[in-house]
């Protein structure tokens, strides 16, 4: 439920709901979210509101939106785990151009890189989106 006044943006409270639904399972991959126009009814908030809460979810690539058809839950890929050890330095930034070509990352979509300086060894760039860091 979205209450206003608690200090939590509403696009971030609309935001965590649904990733809850997609987290869940109980919106899979593939589903479509129900239309902007209906959430904003549903929710008693603006357009623009849901707007925003949606770029967050396709920011953190749950939902892809295509022009015409909608908003669907995209597949989660498999994350390759990557272990760091004791004393590694990480860094986390926004790629170059040439590491958005190499890495296969979109113009205009927000994805981090991580790298890990072990000494004076370096690894990396990794996409965050999918990446996890280990120390065991």
């Amino acid at each position: 439920m979205i209450r206003p006044g608690t200090g939590r943006a509403l696009y971030h409270q609309l935001a965590d709901l649904l990733r809850a639904e997609i987290t869940s399972g109980r919106i899979p991959p593939g589903n479509l979210l129900p239309y902007e126009g209906r959430l904003a009814q549903e929710h008693g908030i603006s357009l623009p509101t849901v707007r925003r809460a949606m770029q967050v979810l396709r920011t953190e690539g749950l939902v892809v939106t295509e022009r015409g058809y909608g908003t669907r839950v995209v597949e989660q890929q498999q994350r390759q785990r990557i272990r760091v050890p004791r004393g590694a330095r990480i860094l986390i930034r926004m790629p170059t151009d040439l590491e958005r070509a190499e890495l296969g990352v979109d113009p205009g979509i927000v994805v981090p890189v991580v790298e890990i300086r072990v000494g004076a060894r370096l690894r990396g760039p990794y996409r965050c989106d999918q990446v996890e860091l280990s120390t065991a």
